[in-house]
């Protein structure tokens, strides 16, 4: 909205509490999207409180204490949303809710066991490709008596931005503090040439992944359709499909989706250790300088 705003005239701030932008996606990523934003004149006001706003002399006035004032023409306030239930007679249907919403399990049941709820009004995801899935796992469970349950290990989502950001599974820091084992590869879209002949450079892929095996754990993905190639990382990690697996894949050529399997390519070139080279080298006899060690920065 800020963006939009800004494009089309306004002058836009952006008041956050939070010290980042885009805090459930990877760091690095909403960093970057924050520096585009500022180059087109988008503000950023991150860290604030929030006291108290009041209107004077025909403006809106955000008092953020120790930070000064804001002042401005209009005050879009974006705090969330809340389900609207209230007229549904769920205490009378004896159906348990909380603000958040309607409290369901795993195959989309609510307290009552014949009664199911899906989409935002349960308070469980506020995208409409979940409001999707969980409708078919409730009709899988309530109409075809097919046991079926949500997927909460692979849910994909993306801020349509421009660059638009996308992230899938769990993110490069929450990977760390979960004492995770795992590799970052990285595949900028400066080396896309899809990306380079339409103009659209700003951008990187990156996949976080087991060193050995090359297990997806997590992607983020900022760039143009990046809504797009996160579907195809979503697909791999539901069905098991390793990085070795991607880079063995023939993808067409010149296309956005070459950039996935190029990033997958960089598992192969983490492979290239010295020792091996090395053996290769004496085993038949090639010539040329043996690498002392892996560049982990080194795109391929």
């Amino acid at each position: 909205m800020a963006q939009a705003f800004q494009r089309l005239g306004t002058d836009v701030t952006v008041i956050d509490h939070s010290d980042r932008i885009l805090g459930r996606d990877d760091a690095e990523h909403a960093e970057m999207l924050r520096a585009v934003l500022e180059g087109e004149g988008v503000g950023f006001r991150l860290g604030a409180k929030v006291e108290r706003v009041e209107r004077a002399g025909g403006q809106v006035i955000l008092h953020t204490g120790d930070d000064g004032d804001v002042r401005a023409d209009r005050l879009l306030v974006a705090t969330g949303r809340r389900p609207n239930i209230e007229d549904l007679g769920l205490v009378e249907a004896g159906v348990v809710f909380t603000k958040k919403g309607i409290k369901v399990d795993d195959k989309c049941r609510t307290s009552q066991d014949h009664i199911y709820a899906i989409g935002d009004c349960t308070g469980e995801y506020q995208l409409t490709h979940m409001s999707e899935h969980m409708a078919k796992v409730a009709m899988s469970n309530a109409v075809l008596k097919v046991p079926s349950t949500i997927d909460h290990a692979h849910v994909p989502w993306c801020t349509f931005a421009d660059p638009e950001v996308a992230q899938l599974g769990a993110t490069e820091a929450e990977l760390q503090d979960r004492g995770e084992d795992f590799e970052v590869y990285r595949f900028p879209y400066s080396k896309i040439d899809r990306a380079i002949t339409e103009g659209e450079t700003t951008g990187q892929i990156k996949v976080f992944a087991t060193k050995w095996r090359g297990t997806i754990l997590g992607a983020s993905v900022l760039g143009d359709r990046a809504g797009e190639l996160i579907s195809l990382y979503a697909v791999a990690m539901r069905n098991g499909v390793s990085l070795r697996q991607i880079a063995d894949t023939i993808h067409p050529y010149p296309t956005y989706a070459l950039g996935a399997r190029r990033a997958a390519d960089q598992w192969y070139a983490r492979k290239q250790y010295p020792a091996v080279i090395s053996t290769v080298q004496k085993l038949f006899g090639y010539q040329g300088p043996e690498p002392r060690e892996i560049d982990p920065d080194r795109i391929v």
